[in-house]
């Protein structure tokens, strides 16, 4: 970061963390400081993780949130402080608490600990007694991923936008590995026009998937907005448009956090009455969770030309 570079977040800081920050809109020279507000983003980041190596800076981190009673809306106060963009300290507190704490509990005994409470509410003790081992086995197998924050997520600091794509990639090879691993004979559709991204073969009859990752508590049931250079954002053809049947015959949403994959049916989408409904609460959807009887269900149904 050059002198020049950290006299702008000085000047600026306040704004960089509000609210649709671009560096070509605040201050005179942000685009030629920076160059576009993707560019400043990696720049950022990779200041901040420069600085992290220092363990000195690590400890006021720490210091200063704990002073804060670990209350998540103070984090901006510590991010202008230090010329951190809230979003990366956010994840950085995210991560490295959720670690801290698994480092501070005993393993044995948090496994044990919910091996009782599941012997305590099972009213059938021989039920219990058959699954205790295996419970066991997949408790430990799980219980450094617990306390990971999910899988780890760009640590090459991969330009955002790049990353972006990058994401939407990895939640359609998460799918396909599941559904690999679940024993269903699938393949990927490499032609990213295409408005599916994978194809299913359930006895001989193909089914059209499309698959989008899902981060936070809704999906979208709507195509990628077209971006770049040059590109007219406002225009129709240009804007996502509401996926439909014609497109796929199941939507796969994969929360990249976790790999837990979301089949939902086609059918069911065209259910939804209000055609401008883009977006749905992953809530309402728990019926379609980890169910992965709805590839055979749907293709049942085609194959009767329901």
């Amino acid at each position: 970061m050059t002198e020049e570079q950290l006299q702008y977040l000085t000047d600026n800081i306040s704004a960089i963390n509000g609210v649709n920050f671009d560096p070509a809109h605040v201050g005179n020279d942000g685009t030629r400081l920076f160059g576009s507000k993707t560019d400043f983003k990696s720049t950022m980041k990779a200041y901040f993780i420069e600085r992290l190596r220092d363990a000195s800076f690590n400890q006021t981190l720490h210091r200063e949130f704990r002073a804060e009673n670990y209350v998540k809306t103070r984090i901006l106060n510590i991010a202008n402080r230090h010329f951190i963009l809230k979003a990366d300290l956010h994840a950085y507190y995210d991560s490295i608490l959720q670690q801290s704490i698994r480092d501070e509990i005993n393993k044995t005994g948090f496994i044990n600990n919910a091996i009782d409470y599941i012997k305590n509410n099972m009213t059938n003790q021989h039920h219990y007694r058959y699954t205790t081992t295996s419970l066991k086995k997949i408790l430990e197998k799980q219980y450094d991923f617990i306390f990971s924050n999910g899988f780890p997520t760009n640590i090459q600091n991969i330009n955002s936008g790049v990353m972006t794509a990058n994401a939407g990639d990895s939640a359609q090879f998460l799918f396909l590995a599941r559904a690999i691993l679940a024993g269903f004979n699938c393949s990927n559709v490499d032609v990213r026009s295409s408005k599916y991204d994978a194809v299913v073969d359930y006895n001989n009859t193909l089914l059209r998937i499309q698959i989008k990752g899902a981060s936070g508590s809704s999906i979208s049931f709507k195509d990628r907005d077209r971006g770049g250079q040059g590109i007219d954002h406002h225009h129709l053809r240009n804007q996502g448009q509401r996926i439909t049947a014609e497109h796929c015959d199941i939507y796969v949403a994969v929360d990249k956090q976790v790999g837990i994959c979301y089949l939902i049916p086609m059918s069911y989408v065209e259910q939804i009455d209000d055609a401008n409904i883009t977006s749905v609460s992953l809530t309402t959807l728990d019926r379609f969770k980890e169910n992965w009887d709805v590839i055979s269900e749907v293709a049942i149904e085609k194959s009767n030309g329901i």
